[in-house]
Order: C-alpha cells, then structure tokens, then sequence
C-alpha cells in the first residue's frame, strides 16, 4: 500500500500592463502576489479509484467522483472542472489509479480577481507531479496547465497561469513558442484597491473579441498601442523608474476604456488617484470590476490609503514578487 501526501501552494497575480492585448497573440507584464491558494493531495493507491474535493472557498465541500469517470470526460463544467481538467492531463502523461483527495484553502476568493482558477491548476498539477516524482519542469507545468485551462473554458492567454508557476514579476509572451522571462527588480509601490463588485473575465474577453471584429480598423490599433505600451513598461519596470511606468499605467487604462471594461468605480479610483498625485492607476484585469492598482511614491501611500478607505474603497494588503508554486510540506 502506497499512500502519499503533499501540501503546495501558488500566488495569486495582478496585470501591471498589457491585459487584453495579450490575448491577440501579444505580451503582458504581471507580478504574483504573496496572497496564496494551498492545496493538499493525499494519494491512496489501494483505495477504490476516487477522486475528492473539498474547497470551501469556492462553494465546493464533499465533492467527488469515480476516478474513471474524470479520466474520462469529454467535456469539464461546475466548480470541480479546472481540477478534473488537471488530472485528466496528467494521466495522459501518467496513468493514475487509486483514490486521490484534494483540499483547497485560500487567501483570495475568486471575487478579487487574482487569478484563482489558474493558481488552482498550477497547484493541482504541481502536487500531482510531486506525488509521482515526475520532475516536470515549469515551463512544462506551464504547457499542460494551459491545456487543462482551454479545455474548460476555451479561451484564456495563459497570463495567469504563468504567474502562478513562475512566481516574481514576469513579461509573459503569448505565442509560439510562449516565452515567461522574469524581471529583476527590487521594488514596485503599489496599492490595491478593490472595486466591490466581482467581473467575469471570459465574458469580458468574447466581449472585446467580438467589438474586434465588429471594428477591427478601430480595435486593432488599439491593441497595438497596448502592445507598445507594455514595451515601454518592461524597461522602466527594469530601470525602476516609477514616473514614467505610472504614465504608461493611465494610458494603458484609457485604452482599456475604449475597449469598454472599465466601470464607473474603477474610473473613480484612477481619477482619485491622479487627483491626488499618484505616479499612475489603472484598473488591474479583465475589467468590469474586480480591483484596480495604484502607483505612487512609498511615503505617498499612507495618504492615498487614507483618502480611498473615507471613500469607502477597500484598500487590500499584499506584496508584489512573491513565490511560483512551491511545496510546503511533503510526505511520500
């Protein structure tokens, strides 16, 4: 009788530039945030071939199934898919038998906008590669969690996902062959403020998509900007100059604008922000709500948090360069 277990753990992300445009084959920078989603394996092989989920977080407490029937699925749905999808992958790499039980706990509910779905992939394909001392490389990690992602939803850049395994700050490249290269970089001085209301990102993209296609000569150049825009960040991201990124912060937000994600609460945390001397804000994501980022001088952001707390915006505690996925305890 085999029976193993193994606890890791993915950051959550925040887009600094670049969201939407990556997903037109282009690039985006992000940096993961020391706000984490765990999960624990626990592997039987002499148990009934099972598998089990408890994540609360997500609304989802005694779930399970036929290990058979997930390996199985033609298609993944509900709160458990991103999971499925993940074991369904692995075992094409590795046949899996035996009883698996998964536990979740997290730091960020999917609400914010983090990338919760992506840490759980990079987590669960993570454990799974531990379990079986497959020393899977991250970029390979990367490669099958994109898979299990796309065969869910259909749709998604990767963006999160490479952030999650990668960890630190990144410029993430969406084409062929993807390309993840991580920045060194010492600083980013940012606060994050929390809209109150949840996005759906994968309706936000087919929205954008489709306003694409229906005004390629107007969406295109567009995206293009964004794209240079993303250029110009990577360098001052290197060089830390913080004016110059908190410029290009505010322009990418307004071209986020006419694509049509933004809301008025976000627009009302960059204009509070530019008010009030901020280096540069923009809302962080697909849009529609969830959070925006605020850029300002270190000895600046007491007062900005100050000002957004009286407007009764939640500004939420977090740092930037955190950890990829990591285990932290290991019991083979």
């Amino acid at each position: 009788m085999v029976k193993r277990q193994v606890t890791v753990s993915a950051p959550g992300k925040l887009f600094l530039l670049g969201e939407h445009a990556v997903v037109f084959d282009g690039h985006a920078l992000l940096t993961a945030v020391d706000s984490r989603l765990r999960l624990r394996l626990t592997y039987d092989s002499e148990a009934e071939a099972k598998l089990k989920i408890h994540a609360p977080d997500i609304g989802l407490e005694h779930w399970e199934s036929p290990l058979a029937e997930v390996l199985n699925r033609e298609t993944y749905t509900g709160k458990s898919s991103f999971i499925e999808s993940c074991f369904r992958l692995f075992h094409e790499q590795m046949p899996l038998h035996g009883c698996f039980s998964v536990r979740t706990q997290s730091d960020f509910g999917a609400e914010l906008g983090l990338g919760s779905s992506s840490a759980v992939v990079a987590a669960t394909l993570y454990a799974l590669s531990q379990i079986f001392s497959s020393n899977l490389d991250r970029m390979t990690l990367f490669e099958m969690g994109l898979q299990a992602i796309q065969r869910v939803q259909t749709l998604g850049s990767g963006a999160d996902l490479a952030t999650a395994i990668f960890g630190g700050t990144i410029y993430y490249v969406n084409r062929v062959p993807r390309r993840v290269v991580q920045l060194s970089v010492d600083a980013l001085p940012l606060l994050l403020v929390y809209s109150e209301a949840k996005a759906g990102t994968v309706n936000l993209v087919k929205q954008v998509q489709a306003r694409y296609h229906q005004y390629p000569a107007i969406i295109e150049p567009i995206i293009h900007a964004m794209l240079n825009v993303v250029e110009r960040g990577k360098s001052a991201i290197e060089a830390q100059d913080w004016p110059t990124l908190g410029e290009l912060m505010y322009i990418q937000h307004g071209l986020l604008h006419a694509l049509g994600v933004d809301t008025q609460a976000l627009a009302d945390i960059v204009f509070t922000a530019k008010m009030h001397g901020a280096y540069g804000a923009k809302l962080s994501g697909a849009g529609g709500g969830d959070c925006a980022i605020v850029l300002s001088a270190p000895e600046q952001q007491a007062t900005l948090e100050d000002i957004f707390t009286k407007k009764s915006r939640r500004v939420l505690p977090f740092k930037p360069h955190a950890d990829g996925v990591r285990i932290e305890a290991l019991s083979l």
